[in-house]
Protein backbone atom coordinates (compact mmCIF):
# COMPACT_ATOMS: atom_id res chain seq x y z
CA UNK A 1 0.00 0.00 0.00
CA UNK A 2 0.71 3.42 -0.40
CA UNK A 3 1.22 4.08 3.05
CA UNK A 4 3.44 1.14 3.94
CA UNK A 5 5.48 2.29 0.69
CA UNK A 6 6.11 5.98 2.69
CA UNK A 7 6.60 4.39 5.67
CA UNK A 8 9.82 2.34 3.88
CA UNK A 9 11.21 5.42 2.64
CA UNK A 10 10.77 7.40 5.84
CA UNK A 11 13.19 4.90 7.23
CA UNK A 12 15.93 5.22 4.19
CA UNK A 13 19.30 6.99 4.87
CA UNK A 14 18.93 10.33 3.50
CA UNK A 15 15.73 12.21 2.18
CA UNK A 16 14.40 9.90 -0.88
CA UNK A 17 13.60 12.21 -3.97
CA UNK A 18 9.98 10.41 -3.46
CA UNK A 19 9.61 12.52 -0.29
CA UNK A 20 10.53 16.11 -1.39
CA UNK A 21 6.91 17.01 -1.93
CA UNK A 22 6.39 16.24 1.16
CA UNK A 23 8.29 19.03 2.92
CA UNK A 24 6.01 21.84 2.97
CA UNK A 25 4.08 19.78 5.02
CA UNK A 26 7.00 18.76 7.47
CA UNK A 27 6.99 22.58 7.31
CA UNK A 28 3.75 23.61 8.35
CA UNK A 29 2.90 20.37 10.98
CA UNK A 30 6.27 21.56 12.84
CA UNK A 31 4.71 25.32 12.79
CA UNK A 32 1.25 23.65 14.29
CA UNK A 33 3.29 21.90 16.85
CA UNK A 34 5.38 24.95 17.86
CA UNK A 35 1.85 26.77 18.37
CA UNK A 36 0.62 23.97 20.39
CA UNK A 37 3.90 23.49 22.69
CA UNK A 38 3.56 27.42 23.29
CA UNK A 39 -0.33 27.76 24.26
CA UNK A 40 0.30 24.75 27.21
CA UNK A 41 3.58 26.57 28.34
CA UNK A 42 1.83 30.21 28.08
CA UNK A 43 -1.44 28.42 30.42
CA UNK A 44 -3.93 29.18 27.00
CA UNK A 45 -4.41 25.24 26.86
CA UNK A 46 -4.96 23.86 30.48
CA UNK A 47 -3.23 20.74 31.40
CA UNK A 48 -4.74 18.46 33.94
CA UNK A 49 -2.76 16.76 36.64
CA UNK A 50 -4.17 13.89 38.12
CA UNK A 51 -3.84 13.06 41.76
CA UNK A 52 -2.02 9.78 41.34
CA UNK A 53 1.57 9.85 39.57
CA UNK A 54 1.36 9.30 35.57
CA UNK A 55 4.32 7.73 33.86
CA UNK A 56 4.49 8.42 30.16
CA UNK A 57 5.65 5.13 27.79
CA UNK A 58 5.57 6.79 24.23
CA UNK A 59 7.51 7.14 21.01
CA UNK A 60 9.16 10.09 18.67
CA UNK A 61 8.51 8.32 15.55
CA UNK A 62 5.57 6.27 14.02
CA UNK A 63 6.23 2.46 13.56
CA UNK A 64 6.81 0.25 16.35
CA UNK A 65 9.44 0.47 19.16
CA UNK A 66 8.13 -1.76 20.86
CA UNK A 67 6.02 0.19 23.63
CA UNK A 68 3.75 -2.65 24.40
CA UNK A 69 6.53 -5.12 25.32
CA UNK A 70 7.48 -2.96 27.69
CA UNK A 71 4.09 -1.57 28.81
CA UNK A 72 3.54 -5.29 30.02
CA UNK A 73 7.11 -5.59 31.38
CA UNK A 74 6.47 -2.37 33.59
CA UNK A 75 2.96 -3.35 34.70
CA UNK A 76 4.07 -6.70 35.99
CA UNK A 77 7.26 -4.93 38.10
CA UNK A 78 5.17 -2.56 39.67
CA UNK A 79 2.30 -5.32 39.92
CA UNK A 80 4.26 -7.18 41.41
CA UNK A 81 5.90 -4.32 43.58
CA UNK A 82 2.36 -3.87 45.44
CA UNK A 83 0.54 -1.07 43.77
CA UNK A 84 -2.17 -0.86 41.95
CA UNK A 85 -1.64 0.34 38.41
CA UNK A 86 -4.47 1.63 34.98
CA UNK A 87 -3.03 1.17 32.41
CA UNK A 88 -4.35 4.13 30.28
CA UNK A 89 -5.05 3.51 26.68
CA UNK A 90 -6.65 5.31 23.57
CA UNK A 91 -7.53 2.27 21.85
CA UNK A 92 -5.78 3.12 18.84
CA UNK A 93 -7.32 1.51 15.41
CA UNK A 94 -10.30 -0.32 17.37
CA UNK A 95 -12.84 -1.65 15.81
CA UNK A 96 -15.53 -0.17 18.13
CA UNK A 97 -13.73 3.47 19.41
CA UNK A 98 -15.51 3.87 23.36
CA UNK A 99 -15.61 6.69 25.64
CA UNK A 100 -14.78 4.70 28.88
CA UNK A 101 -14.19 0.33 28.95
CA UNK A 102 -11.93 -2.33 30.72
CA UNK A 103 -10.35 -3.68 28.13
CA UNK A 104 -11.57 -7.27 27.79
CA UNK A 105 -12.61 -6.71 24.41
CA UNK A 106 -10.18 -6.51 21.09
CA UNK A 107 -12.75 -4.39 19.01
CA UNK A 108 -12.12 -1.45 21.61
CA UNK A 109 -8.38 -1.62 20.86
CA UNK A 110 -6.11 -4.66 20.04
CA UNK A 111 -2.79 -3.26 21.77
CA UNK A 112 -4.85 -2.56 25.31
CA UNK A 113 -6.67 -5.94 25.18
CA UNK A 114 -3.03 -7.98 24.75
CA UNK A 115 -1.73 -5.91 27.64
CA UNK A 116 -4.49 -6.82 29.57
CA UNK A 117 -4.69 -10.36 28.92
CA UNK A 118 -0.62 -10.54 29.77
CA UNK A 119 -0.95 -8.50 33.21
CA UNK A 120 -4.56 -9.69 34.18
CA UNK A 121 -3.14 -8.00 37.61
CA UNK A 122 -3.72 -4.49 36.12
CA UNK A 123 -6.46 -2.48 35.47
CA UNK A 124 -6.06 -1.35 31.49
CA UNK A 125 -9.32 1.34 30.73
CA UNK A 126 -9.38 2.69 27.31
CA UNK A 127 -11.44 5.41 26.02
CA UNK A 128 -10.90 8.09 22.94
CA UNK A 129 -10.36 11.31 25.44
CA UNK A 130 -8.00 10.37 27.87
CA UNK A 131 -8.57 12.74 30.53
CA UNK A 132 -12.26 11.63 30.93
CA UNK A 133 -10.59 8.12 31.09
CA UNK A 134 -8.77 8.39 33.58
CA UNK A 135 -11.17 10.61 35.56
CA UNK A 136 -12.67 8.05 35.06
CA UNK A 137 -10.39 4.88 36.13
CA UNK A 138 -9.24 6.97 38.97
CA UNK A 139 -13.07 7.08 40.54
CA UNK A 140 -13.37 3.28 39.53
CA UNK A 141 -9.89 2.20 41.07
CA UNK A 142 -8.05 4.76 43.32
CA UNK A 143 -4.51 3.26 41.29
CA UNK A 144 -1.16 4.04 43.01
CA UNK A 145 0.43 4.52 39.43
CA UNK A 146 -1.08 5.16 36.35
CA UNK A 147 0.84 4.30 32.95
CA UNK A 148 -0.09 6.34 30.25
CA UNK A 149 0.32 4.34 26.95
CA UNK A 150 1.53 5.97 23.82
CA UNK A 151 1.59 9.46 25.76
CA UNK A 152 4.50 11.17 25.02
CA UNK A 153 2.87 13.78 22.77
CA UNK A 154 -0.54 13.61 24.75
CA UNK A 155 0.08 17.36 26.55
CA UNK A 156 -3.54 17.32 28.02
CA UNK A 157 -1.99 15.37 30.90
CA UNK A 158 0.34 15.89 33.54
CA UNK A 159 2.93 13.15 33.50
CA UNK A 160 5.17 12.82 36.41
CA UNK A 161 8.09 10.43 34.79
CA UNK A 162 8.14 11.00 30.82
CA UNK A 163 9.91 7.47 29.46
CA UNK A 164 10.75 7.75 25.30
CA UNK A 165 11.61 4.61 23.61
CA UNK A 166 13.73 4.70 20.07
CA UNK A 167 14.01 1.79 17.88
CA UNK A 168 18.09 0.78 18.42
CA UNK A 169 17.86 -0.54 14.44
CA UNK A 170 16.22 2.34 12.51
CA UNK A 171 16.57 5.02 15.13
CA UNK A 172 14.76 8.24 14.15
CA UNK A 173 14.79 7.48 9.86
CA UNK A 174 15.65 10.42 8.14
CA UNK A 175 15.16 12.58 10.77
CA UNK A 176 12.71 14.47 9.04
CA UNK A 177 8.71 15.35 10.78
CA UNK A 178 5.73 13.74 9.44
CA UNK A 179 5.01 13.82 6.83
CA UNK A 180 8.42 13.64 5.15
CA UNK A 181 9.89 11.73 7.64
CA UNK A 182 8.86 10.00 10.61
CA UNK A 183 8.98 11.99 13.59
CA UNK A 184 5.81 13.13 15.20
CA UNK A 185 8.03 15.84 17.28
CA UNK A 186 11.44 17.62 16.54
CA UNK A 187 14.28 16.50 18.62
CA UNK A 188 13.90 19.15 20.84
CA UNK A 189 11.20 17.09 22.26
CA UNK A 190 13.80 14.84 23.65
CA UNK A 191 14.14 17.40 26.91
CA UNK A 192 10.76 15.84 28.47
CA UNK A 193 12.03 12.72 28.65
CA UNK A 194 13.45 11.60 32.02
CA UNK A 195 14.38 8.04 30.14
CA UNK A 196 14.92 7.01 26.98
CA UNK A 197 15.29 3.28 26.28
CA UNK A 198 17.25 2.12 23.05
CA UNK A 199 14.90 -0.84 22.39
CA UNK A 200 15.33 -4.18 20.31
CA UNK A 201 18.53 -4.59 18.53
CA UNK A 202 21.06 -2.66 20.21
CA UNK A 203 24.56 -2.18 19.51
CA UNK A 204 27.31 0.45 20.39
CA UNK A 205 26.85 2.67 17.32
CA UNK A 206 22.79 2.96 18.40
CA UNK A 207 24.26 3.97 22.02
CA UNK A 208 26.60 6.07 20.73
CA UNK A 209 23.58 7.94 18.34
CA UNK A 210 21.32 8.48 21.18
CA UNK A 211 23.89 9.50 23.79
CA UNK A 212 24.81 12.30 20.84
CA UNK A 213 20.95 13.39 20.57
CA UNK A 214 20.48 13.46 24.21
CA UNK A 215 23.91 15.85 25.37
CA UNK A 216 22.58 18.03 22.12
CA UNK A 217 18.60 18.64 22.67
CA UNK A 218 18.00 16.49 26.40
CA UNK A 219 17.72 19.85 27.96
CA UNK A 220 18.72 20.11 31.61
CA UNK A 221 19.11 17.54 33.95
CA UNK A 222 19.31 15.46 30.84
CA UNK A 223 17.77 12.16 30.40
CA UNK A 224 18.68 8.95 31.28
CA UNK A 225 20.02 6.00 27.90
CA UNK A 226 19.63 2.85 28.58
CA UNK A 227 19.71 -0.20 26.71
CA UNK A 228 16.80 -2.61 26.69
CA UNK A 229 17.54 -5.45 23.89
CA UNK A 230 14.79 -7.62 22.73
CA UNK A 231 15.29 -11.54 22.37
CA UNK A 232 13.26 -14.08 20.53
CA UNK A 233 12.51 -17.07 23.74
CA UNK A 234 10.23 -19.79 21.75
CA UNK A 235 6.92 -19.77 20.34
CA UNK A 236 3.42 -19.53 22.30
CA UNK A 237 1.14 -21.98 20.89
CA UNK A 238 -2.71 -20.94 20.92
CA UNK A 239 -3.72 -23.89 22.88
CA UNK A 240 -2.54 -22.91 26.20
CA UNK A 241 -2.24 -26.19 27.72
CA UNK A 242 0.22 -27.10 24.92
CA UNK A 243 2.92 -24.64 26.23
CA UNK A 244 5.69 -23.29 24.33
CA UNK A 245 7.88 -24.74 22.02
CA UNK A 246 11.67 -23.81 22.25
CA UNK A 247 13.66 -22.22 19.47
CA UNK A 248 15.51 -25.70 18.79
CA UNK A 249 12.55 -27.63 18.32
CA UNK A 250 11.42 -24.93 15.70
CA UNK A 251 14.40 -25.23 12.92
CA UNK A 252 12.68 -28.72 11.44
CA UNK A 253 9.41 -27.49 10.89
CA UNK A 254 7.93 -25.57 8.03
CA UNK A 255 6.60 -21.93 9.34
CA UNK A 256 4.30 -19.95 7.54
CA UNK A 257 4.32 -16.32 9.14
CA UNK A 258 1.93 -13.16 8.76
CA UNK A 259 1.60 -9.71 10.55
CA UNK A 260 -0.28 -6.61 10.66
CA UNK A 261 2.24 -4.17 12.49
CA UNK A 262 4.06 -1.15 11.49
CA UNK A 263 7.75 -2.42 10.92
CA UNK A 264 7.14 -6.34 9.54
CA UNK A 265 10.57 -6.63 8.64
CA UNK A 266 11.66 -6.40 12.81
CA UNK A 267 9.32 -9.35 12.94
CA UNK A 268 10.80 -11.33 9.92
CA UNK A 269 14.12 -10.88 11.52
CA UNK A 270 13.12 -11.62 14.90
CA UNK A 271 12.02 -15.05 13.37
CA UNK A 272 15.45 -15.48 11.67
CA UNK A 273 17.19 -15.12 14.54
CA UNK A 274 15.20 -17.78 15.80
CA UNK A 275 16.03 -20.28 13.56
CA UNK A 276 13.03 -20.65 11.93
CA UNK A 277 12.39 -22.17 8.40
CA UNK A 278 10.42 -19.45 7.18
CA UNK A 279 8.99 -20.32 3.84
CA UNK A 280 6.53 -17.47 3.48
CA UNK A 281 5.94 -14.31 5.41
CA UNK A 282 2.53 -12.46 4.81
CA UNK A 283 2.38 -9.05 5.56
CA UNK A 284 -0.77 -6.92 5.68
CA UNK A 285 -1.55 -3.65 6.49
CA UNK A 286 -0.59 -2.31 10.16
CA UNK A 287 -3.72 -2.59 11.89
CA UNK A 288 -5.40 -4.85 10.19
CA UNK A 289 -8.57 -5.86 10.32
CA UNK A 290 -8.96 -9.68 9.43
CA UNK A 291 -11.41 -11.53 7.35
CA UNK A 292 -12.03 -14.91 6.67
CA UNK A 293 -10.69 -15.03 3.52
CA UNK A 294 -6.99 -13.77 4.87
CA UNK A 295 -7.60 -16.69 7.13
CA UNK A 296 -8.14 -19.09 4.04
CA UNK A 297 -5.35 -17.88 2.32
CA UNK A 298 -2.72 -18.55 5.29
CA UNK A 299 -4.31 -22.33 5.77
CA UNK A 300 -3.71 -23.24 1.47
CA UNK A 301 -0.10 -21.62 2.36
CA UNK A 302 0.09 -24.63 5.02
CA UNK A 303 -1.91 -27.27 3.81
CA UNK A 304 0.96 -27.09 0.65
CA UNK A 305 3.67 -28.37 3.73
CA UNK A 306 1.65 -31.04 5.65
CA UNK A 307 4.59 -33.42 5.43
CA UNK A 308 6.86 -30.99 7.49
CA UNK A 309 4.95 -30.39 10.70
CA UNK A 310 4.09 -27.18 9.52
CA UNK A 311 3.27 -24.13 12.06
CA UNK A 312 1.40 -20.76 11.35
CA UNK A 313 3.37 -18.17 13.50
CA UNK A 314 2.29 -14.34 14.02
CA UNK A 315 3.03 -11.45 16.46
CA UNK A 316 1.09 -11.16 19.93
CA UNK A 317 -0.78 -7.94 18.40
CA UNK A 318 -2.71 -10.07 15.33
CA UNK A 319 -3.05 -13.00 17.12
CA UNK A 320 -5.71 -11.03 19.28
CA UNK A 321 -7.69 -10.19 15.91
CA UNK A 322 -7.38 -13.16 14.08
CA UNK A 323 -7.95 -15.61 16.99
CA UNK A 324 -11.88 -16.55 16.60
CA UNK A 325 -11.44 -16.55 12.81
CA UNK A 326 -8.55 -19.93 13.08
CA UNK A 327 -10.21 -22.95 12.46
CA UNK A 328 -10.06 -25.60 14.87
CA UNK A 329 -7.97 -27.88 13.40
CA UNK A 330 -5.44 -25.63 12.93
CA UNK A 331 -5.20 -24.06 16.27
CA UNK A 332 -2.55 -26.82 17.72
CA UNK A 333 -0.33 -25.58 14.97
CA UNK A 334 -0.75 -21.75 15.50
CA UNK A 335 1.15 -20.03 17.74
CA UNK A 336 3.07 -16.40 18.41
CA UNK A 337 6.75 -15.55 18.55
CA UNK A 338 7.63 -14.54 22.03
CA UNK A 339 10.05 -11.83 22.08
CA UNK A 340 10.84 -10.21 25.27
CA UNK A 341 12.92 -6.78 26.07
CA UNK A 342 15.59 -7.73 28.51
CA UNK A 343 13.87 -5.37 31.15
CA UNK A 344 12.90 -6.39 34.59
CA UNK A 345 9.68 -4.69 35.80
CA UNK A 346 10.48 -4.88 39.34
CA UNK A 347 14.14 -4.02 39.44
CA UNK A 348 13.15 -1.16 37.01
CA UNK A 349 10.61 0.02 39.40
CA UNK A 350 12.88 0.34 42.49
CA UNK A 351 15.96 1.56 40.43
CA UNK A 352 14.54 4.30 38.37
CA UNK A 353 10.57 4.70 39.29
CA UNK A 354 10.55 5.50 42.80
CA UNK A 355 13.58 7.45 42.81
CA UNK A 356 12.05 9.56 40.01
CA UNK A 357 8.86 9.80 41.23
CA UNK A 358 10.30 10.68 44.60
CA UNK A 359 11.45 14.00 43.39
CA UNK A 360 8.62 14.63 41.14
CA UNK A 361 6.07 14.09 43.92
CA UNK A 362 7.99 16.49 46.13
CA UNK A 363 7.62 19.04 43.33
CA UNK A 364 11.92 19.04 42.66
CA UNK A 365 11.26 17.87 39.06
CA UNK A 366 10.64 20.51 36.17
CA UNK A 367 6.98 20.22 34.92
CA UNK A 368 7.41 18.10 31.46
Amino acid sequence: SLKNRIAELHYQSGLSPWLWPLLPFSGLYGMALRVRQLAYALGALKRTIPPAPVISVGNLTTGGTGKTPIVVELAKGLAASGKTVVVLSRGYGAAEPVPYARALDPRHGDEAYLIQSQVPEAIVVVGVNRVYTLQQALQDYHPDLVLLDDGFQYLPLHRHLNILLIDGERLLGNGRLLPAGPLREPLSALARADLVLVTKQVDTEAMQAVNDWVEQYGGNPKPTVLPVPFQPQGVRLMLAEQGELSLESLNSRAVVAFSGIANPERFEQDLQAAGVRLIRHVRFPDHHVYSPQDVNRLIALLEKHQGEQPLLITTEKDLVKVASLIPTAWRPFTGTLQVRPMLDGQWFYSEFITPMLGESLTGAAHAR
